[in-house]
């Protein structure tokens, strides 16, 4: 029942695997989905160059779009941030996630950085895991419906999407998918007592 598939997520998978296991996850994700669901590739690399390979290989992979976190180890500043997502944006041709989770990478893009990143039409969605809820609103105060807004954050799911996410990229699915996807629907369809 879930919406959609991210192949090598940043703390597990993309920490482990080498850069042909990923892809070759992804192949097997894209022809299992076949069709149903669409497929992103998450892009979490220590380099903008990888990022940048990754995204190139991944389209002839079969992803519809991509997860995209700043380069990774190094905590770059603000203009090294911006500069990592519009180049990748550039090596895409396929829409793209914006991964924020300060909390487990330490970059912070924010809500000043995303409105800086509203021009580029490649960015169409935030998976946002800064751990603050006051963020969501915060993002659809300043920039309204320009990105689909997604919850990162399995404990703050509910209250993300009650502020006004429209989706959840999970963790718990893995372990709990049935209930997942629940959670989610109750909530979409405003039974906020059940789903709690």
């Amino acid at each position: 029942g879930v919406h959609g598939i991210i192949t090598s997520g940043s703390l597990g998978e993309s920490s482990t695997l080498s850069y042909e296991e990923k892809q070759e996850v992804l192949r097997v994700a894209v022809e299992t989905a076949d069709g149903r669901v669409p497929v992103l590739m998450g892009v979490a690399f220590t380099t903008t160059a990888e990022a940048c390979r990754a995204v190139e290989d991944a389209q002839v992979n079969g992803a519809e779009g991509f997860m995209v976190l700043p380069a990774m180890l190094y905590p770059a500043d603000r203009r090294e941030t911006l500069t990592h997502f519009r180049t990748v944006a550039d090596a895409s041709g396929k829409p793209i996630m914006i991964y924020n989770n300060p909390v487990a990478y330490t970059v912070d893009c924010t809500v000043d950085m995303l409105e800086e990143l509203a021009d580029e039409p490649m960015f169409v969605a935030i998976k946002e895991s800064s751990d603050d809820v006051r963020r969501v609103t915060d993002i659809i105060n300043r920039l309204g419906d320009r990105y689909q807004l997604f919850t990162g954050v399995d404990n703050l799911a509910m209250e993300s999407l009650l502020m006004g996410s429209v989706g959840w990229v999970a963790g718990l699915v893995c372990a709990f998918p049935q209930e997942t996807v629940a959670i989610y629907n109750l909530i979409q369809a405003g039974r906020i007592a059940e789903a709690r």
